[in-house]
């Protein structure tokens, strides 16, 4: 229990340790921009915001931008525990809540202007009143569980997944352990499943179509990897020997957490064959894998030889994950902050900029404005903008340009071709900003054109 707590509350260290990403950059523009009689992918989690940057006024630092989601980060450790305790255990479901504090994706997501912690507070919420109406057979619960879990979507779409896969899974408790008969509650919730979806259908297909056609293209196999990294070997090996033991010995409990897993899945799992699609997307889902490891790491049925095992390599793991999230790794972001810093120091007068994540260069360019998307201070490095590029070239004006080599690789082949060959015939590499330790690269290069 206190090393959950300690790992919760150390969250809200350091939040300004690393520079803004671009959606955190997105994050500042579109709460300040939100409309209420327009509905945004993330209504909730932009309202939460815009009421926060309201209170403490501009300029924002990255302290202040990340400041709610590192709460409802450090908030979401502690009621993890709280959820999955008539499941588990109260040591069992603190074992869970460790495992979730010790994880360097949680971290992310918690020292993050975006609305994942948010979302995964409301889903861990609503799943915990779920869990407790199955076990204690009060159907009305459900179905208030439900609608809690729900309203995580309203933060981020993915939220919607662990309601979803509730309701179906739910009733693998009453077969496999002979918990009371509340069937009646699941006809309920299917019913006002389908008059929100019918209700807020306008906004599904919006998020759908925007992002299909931002995001085209097959990712299972990044979808697969980028998970697997951020649940860890020593996690997801406990996950599936919990599992395992769950099934083996019929135990309602861990069927019911292996079920919302699976089932919570299929759906990131299913898009990623359409649409890039990596951990992020099944983020929400991190408390559930948990609560399957924590029995494999305390379980008087299993042999304590493979627990402590278990335990220790999870220890491991986590001590050299979480440090070097906090080092080598630059909290898994690029460095633009470091990037555009730079160029702000280095440029004349007259010097233009061009640069990819182009809202967190305006930040950076410019950080007493909110309107980083309008991009004043510098134009756009994309390949729809690479006409203008070619302009500038033929001008005296000198030509600073920002960008990441992996996102580059997104560009079409022409377009990226004629970039590389301006970088190489005219530019010079004045600057490497460089992040170790991931599976992508992260590095930020800065050129100048003089």
């Amino acid at each position: 229990m206190a090393l959950a707590l300690a790992l919760a509350l150390a969250r809200l260290v350091g939040l300004g340790r690393y520079g803004l990403w671009i959606d955190e950059a997105f994050s500042l523009h579109d709460a300040f921009a939100l409309r209420l009689e327009r509905l945004t992918n993330f209504p909730l989690a932009l309202a939460v915001l815009r009421a926060w940057l309201e209170f403490t006024g501009l300029p924002v630092d990255e302290t202040l931008l990340r400041l709610p989601a590192a709460l409802f980060g450090a908030a979401s450790v502690p009621l993890t525990a709280w959820a999955f305790r008539p499941l588990l255990g109260a040591r069992q479901s603190w074992i869970a809540a460790a495992l979730l504090g010790a994880s360097s994706w949680h971290w992310f997501w918690s020292q993050s202007a975006r609305g994942y912690t948010l979302m995964l507070l409301l889903a861990l919420l609503g799943a915990g009143v779920c869990i407790r109406a199955l076990v204690q057979a009060r159907p009305i619960w459900f179905v208030a569980g439900l609608l809690v879990a729900g309203a995580a979507a309203l933060a981020h779409p993915t939220g919607g997944l662990v309601p979803a896969a509730l309701l179906f899974a739910a009733p693998l408790v009453r077969r496999r352990c002979g918990a009371p008969e509340w069937a009646p509650s699941v006809w309920i919730a299917l019913a006002l499943a389908a008059v929100g979806a019918w209700g807020l259908n306008d906004w599904f297909h919006e998020v759908w179509g925007d992002y299909s056609w931002r995001k085209s293209g097959s990712s299972v196999a990044h979808f697969v990897l980028s998970s697997g990294f951020y649940i860890g070997a020593p996690v997801g090996l406990a996950a599936l020997v919990g599992a395992w033991g769950g099934l083996r010995s019929r135990d309602g409990a861990r069927t019911l957490v292996l079920g919302v897993a699976l089932l919570g899945v299929l759906a990131p799992l299913a898009a990623a064959s359409v649409v890039k699609v990596s951990a992020q997307y099944v983020f929400v889902l991190a408390p559930w894998i948990a609560a399957l490891a924590a029995p494999a790491l305390d379980d008087e049925r299993e042999p304590r030889w493979r627990a402590r095992a278990l335990g220790a390599c999870a220890l491991l793991w986590a001590a050299v994950d979480v440090g070097a999230y906090l080092t080598v790794r630059h909290g898994d972001r690029p460095r633009w902050r470091d990037a555009y810093q730079h160029v702000a120091r280095a440029r004349g007068a007259e010097d233009i900029v061009f640069g990819m994540a182009a809202p967190t260069g305006s930040y950076y360019l410019d950080p007493s404005q909110w309107r980083v998307r309008e991009y004043a201070a510098l134009v756009p490095l994309t390949h729809y903008d690479v006409d203008e590029l070619s302009y500038w070239s033929t001008r005296e004006r000198p030509m600073w340009l920002v960008l990441n080599r992996e996102d580059l690789e997104d560009w079409p082949r022409p377009e990226r071709e004629r970039l590389e060959s301006f970088l190489r015939e005219q530019c010079e590499l004045r600057r490497v900003f460089s992040v170790r330790g991931t599976p992508r690269n992260l590095d930020v290069e800065v050129h100048l054109r003089p």
